[in-house]
């Protein structure tokens, strides 16, 4: 440990807090894979800020994610959480506790300007995130004076780089420059659909790389800002992306579904104020570090005193340990299509992957995970189940369900297919003969043609491909839901209540599902029909409100409205009650 931070330790004030706090700037690249990055290897030199950035500190190779999902991996980069201990496992489901501790918390605690800026509702402040932050400034909250951008979509999911940084500028602008800071950029830009703006349409070969130098060309006006300020060498950098994204490898386009290196594996910098720092300037790190690391890292950065029982480690001051590991998962494919849920954990021996089909990899010698070595080392494999059950019986935070349907809505608008209403997910150990996702590959070129067509309104055509998949897969419950959708959509309600029924019958039990049915058989005028559907739904939903409506209407149109008032007392109770 340097001297100056052995000082920092021992003059600890009574608060726990360390004396002299300091500022860091957290930016987080959604969607943003390794090698889109020039320093990462990417010959079109996307990314000069970051590329200078790196040059004055480390890039770390490799980092990478908890999870292939944006609202689960900043909720661990936040709290130094597994997934499994926090509790956010989709996106849009639940929200983080006000009991829960974020760097963002222990930092305002301490005196220390909290501000967060991020471009995408699904990080809105329905889901927690916001916990800790003075200023919270998301496309669906602005802060008072914001208006929206030219660059920001209609329906408000997301923002363009532009804007969020605009946003962070002005909030720098009228800050007291007396106190330390927290910082927090998040970037959406590079999320599907890739629509960048001139000249970064233009200037690389697919639209992809245009948005991450677009989101690299913004990132530079804030440090550029800062340098103006006088308060760039004085502050501790970490840029990192969320996730990366696939474009076939694997079979998978997209991210959520696998937890393959393509989106697994992120960029990560850090850059130490002047006069810091374990490394020389333009290292190129080796450690194994994880999004868990972020928030002890920040820890360590702002003289905080350390978060306690999490699961990341600090590597402000020092070297991570080579033989630590890390545990990630995804459970995208249970929720939408009744597949196998994926966990595992990752150490520099290997990366083991468990669902009802295990898979280990070497993932230093076999980057692109082309050899599955399960059946050649089984001592190793039980190894690593046993990480993961022993990350599996640790404490968990008591996350809040969520009612917002606004947000939800515009989650599912930016192309996410997860459930609503995930309820208790299985063990990530639990024994299982669900397919396993990889088997299924071949699924995720034809959904998403399929969501194309639909976006264009061409039912017909997205209906053909599902139906064609539920012939080959008929428990692929997703598929039976989005060929009921379009059938909704072509008018076709006889052929989408079967359907419907089917699905919340024999799916997932899902306040959606029985919802939708419900509207079903009341636009077919089966309106005492209805009334099971929507009961099981609010009932299933916790009362969401949503449903509740949905419920009262049915009740109005057959002039029972009177019995809505005891059935809405009854779940005013239930609710309070837990």
């Amino acid at each position: 440990m340097r001297p100056w931070l052995a000082a920092l330790v021992l003059s600890s004030a009574c608060s726990g807090e360390r004396d002299e706090l300091r500022s860091a700037l957290l930016v987080t690249l959604d969607t943003t894979r390794a090698d889109a990055l020039s320093c990462y290897g990417n010959r079109e030199k996307t990314t000069p800020v970051l590329d200078a950035l790196a040059a004055e500190g480390v890039a770390f190779d490799a980092a990478h994610t908890v999870m292939a999902l944006t609202l689960p991996a900043h909720a661990s980069m936040l709290t130094g959480l597994a997934p499994l201990r926090h509790g956010l496992r989709d996106n849009g489901v639940a929200a983080l506790p006000e009991t829960a501790q974020t760097i963002a918390t222990r930092a305002r605690a301490a005196g220390i300007d909290t501000a967060a800026f991020v471009s995408s509702v699904v990080l809105d402040d329905d889901f927690g995130l916001q916990r800790g932050f003075e200023v919270y400034s998301s496309p669906g909250r602005r802060v008072a004076g914001e208006r929206r951008g030219a660059g920001e979509r209609p329906h408000g999911a997301e923002r363009s780089a532009r804007d969020t940084i605009d946003a962070a500028l002005a909030w720098l602008a009228r800050r007291d420059p007396a106190r330390p800071f927290f910082l927090w950029i998040h970037l959406y830009d590079a999320h599907h659909p890739y629509e960048p703006s001139a000249p970064f349409a233009e200037r690389f070969t697919t639209p992809y790389l245009g948005e991450v130098a677009a989101m690299d060309h913004e990132l530079g006006r804030l440090l550029d800002d800062l340098r103006a300020r006088g308060l760039y060498q004085r502050i501790f950098v970490l840029a990192l992306a969320d996730h990366g994204e696939a474009f076939g490898e694997h079979g998978e386009i997209g991210h959520g579904t696998f937890c393959y290196e393509t989106t697994l594996r992120i960029p990560l910098i850090a850059r130490w104020p002047a006069g810091t720092g374990e490394k020389p300037a333009g290292t190129r790190s080796r450690e194994l570090v994880s999004a868990i690391d972020v928030a002890p890292t920040l820890a360590e950065a702002l003289a905080l005193a350390p978060l306690e029982g999490i699961d990341g480690a600090s590597f402000f001051a020092r070297a991570l340990p080579s033989e630590r590991g890390f545990y990630f998962e995804s459970y995208y494919a249970y929720l939408s299509c009744g597949w196998s849920p994926l966990s595992g954990w990752m150490d520099a021996r290997g990366k083991y992957i468990h669902s009802s089909e295990p898979e280990l990899y070497d993932w230093r010698a076999d980057p692109l995970e082309e050899q599955d070595l399960v059946q050649e080392r089984a001592e190793e494999c039980a190894r690593y189940r046993r990480e993961i059950a022993r990350v599996a019986e640790a404490p968990v935070l008591d996350v809040v369900e969520i009612g917002g349907d606004e947000a939800l809505a515009e989650i599912h608008a930016l192309g996410y297919t997860g459930s609503d209403d995930s309820g208790d997910l299985p063990h990530p150990l639990a024994p299982n003969a669900l397919l396993s996702p990889r088997s299924q590959a071949s699924f995720f070129a034809q959904q998403a043609r399929a969501q194309e067509l639909f976006g264009t309104g061409r039912h017909e055509e997205a209906a053909a491909i599902y139906a064609e998949v539920l012939r080959s897969t008929p428990n692929n419950f997703f598929a039976l839901d989005e060929l009921a959708t379009n059938y909704l959509k072509l008018g076709r309600i006889d052929e989408a209540i079967p359907l419907l029924t089917r699905l919340a019958t024999e799916g997932p039990q899902r306040g959606k599902y029985y919802l939708k049915l419900g509207l079903a058989l009341v636009a077919a005028k089966r309106v005492e029909e209805a009334l099971e559907p929507f009961t099981r739904a609010v009932e299933l939903s916790g009362g969401r409100p949503r449903y509740l409506e949905a419920l009262r209407d049915a009740l109005t149109r057959l002039g029972r409205e009177s019995e809505m008032d005891a059935l809405e007392a009854r779940y005013r109770r239930t609710k309070s009650a837990h």
